[in-house]
């Protein structure tokens, strides 16, 4: 199942265990990695052109698109770990996205790397990772696939949420972003920052208990060294964002209960310095807050998650109908039942965000997927989900008032292969 817990106990634990080794060596690359592909087919309503007074409307749902599209994330992941002789691990990783690593000018190459050192302490992260929040995220279990669900889905094909009119502004057609973002990139465990140069902390379990730390003063930026970098100055002005000093906590609990199991979490993550456009600080801070819980009962998992983001503009969900001060928050549940290979989950997404001079926008969403595991480590999925967005009378021109909801039934089969 993808994302039951973004827990660090298994993690820890295994750094545990590696300490009982024997004398330091050098480190041993291996290499880990997935593959995936889907292809997905949306169909909905389509407002007419003439709301965008331009030339033109896309994003509002199907309009302009074709309706069936595909796409294949690729990861590779180069790995060592050695024990020193004072029991100490040390472990690295660097995570290479198979598919930019060819694309001429990507900055995207690199998905993950930073090193470990565990021990008995827990275990200490430096470098570009998921804040603590993310890493420790608990999520409700109604997605057993790799690539679909509507919580924070790795691939979605529909195009609800989030649209960008053609505003006539004179001679001029000027491209103006309405609403809050695309219904695939909504989730109750993003965070406010994206694997940021950091140093975490991951304490030992204590009877089921774990908590992380981290700290990243770069927010979402990533600052190359050797030559490539200089000074001190890290800032990221403007909405959309992660700000800059960026603190992250999560805390998880689980429990085997004997006829049933618990999973619980929470955290939260701040962005304690943040700029706007012209480079001058402002009090209108993004912060994260995000909790979770799941039940085990046999063969059946039953869960639910929330987040709360504030000042969400300046969190990478910007637009022009949102203000710096406006707030959004997401609440998903979901039951799974997995048996000989088969699973199959059930989940529900609902959302509402700020909006200046309008009422709130609310995306919400459906999924029904289910998982086949053909051989090891490969798995055939596949799901149906119905969408939907009410853009809350949002208006952005003359030309662009009283937005119609948009909704669309979505169809996706994908493959996820590991090695």
């Amino acid at each position: 199942m993808k994302r039951l817990l973004y827990g660090t106990t298994a993690l820890v634990a295994a750094g545990l265990a590696a300490g009982e080794a024997s004398a330091a060596s050098g480190l041993k690359l291996g290499i880990t990695g997935f593959y995936r592909n889907a292809i997905g087919a949306a169909w909905g309503n389509e407002p007419a052109a003439s709301l965008g007074g331009g030339s033109g409307t896309f994003g509002l749902n199907s309009f302009g698109r074709q309706n069936v599209s595909m796409r294949q994330e690729i990861r590779i992941n180069f790995t060592g770990q050695t024990t020193l002789d004072n029991g100490i691990t040390v472990g690295v990783l660097v995570g290479l996205n198979g598919e930019n690593v060819m694309k001429s000018g990507s900055t995207t190459q690199i998905n993950r790397a930073y090193a470990d050192f565990s021990g008995k302490f827990g275990l200490v992260r430096v470098g570009e990772a998921n804040s603590a929040l993310v890493t420790d995220c608990v999520v409700d279990p109604g997605n057993v696939t790799s690539n679909f669900g509507v919580n924070s889905p790795n691939e979605s094909f529909s195009n609800v949420g989030f649209a960008v009119a053609d505003i006539k502004a004179g001679p001029f057609n000027i491209p103006t972003t309405i609403g809050v973002a695309p219904v695939g990139s909504i989730g109750t465990c993003f965070g406010i920052e994206s694997k940021g140069n950091k140093i975490m902390y991951f304490s030992p379990s204590f009877a089921g208990l774990t908590f992380g730390v981290s700290f990243t003063p770069t927010g979402g930026q990533r600052r190359a060294g050797g030559g490539l970098s200089y000074g001190t100055d890290v800032t990221a002005p403007g909405p959309g964002n992660a700000g800059n000093n960026v603190l992250s906590v999560g805390v998880d609990y689980t429990h085997d209960f004997g006829g049933w199991n618990l999973t619980a979490g929470g955290g939260g993550e701040w962005a304690l310095t943040q700029y706007t456009p012209a480079g001058a600080t402002t009090n209108n801070k993004a912060s994260w807050y995000q909790a979770g819980l799941q039940v085990g009962i046999g063969h059946w998992s039953l869960g639910a998650s929330g987040a709360y983001y504030v000042d969400y503009q300046q969190a990478g969900y910007a637009a022009t109908t949102a203000s710096p001060s406006d707030d959004g928050w997401v609440a998903t549940a979901g039951v799974s039942y997995s048996l000989a290979g088969v699973a199959v989950g059930v989940q529900g997404m609902y959302s509402q965000w700020g909006q200046a001079a309008a009422s709130d926008q609310k995306i919400w969403g459906v999924s029904l997927n289910s998982s086949y595991a053909y051989g090891p480590g490969i798995s055939l999925e596949a799901q149906f989900a119905y969408t939907a967005a009410d853009y809350g009378g949002a208006s952005v021109s003359p030309f662009l008032t009283g937005l119609p909801p948009v909704h669309a039934l979505e169809v996706d089969l994908g493959t996820a292969i590991n090695f």
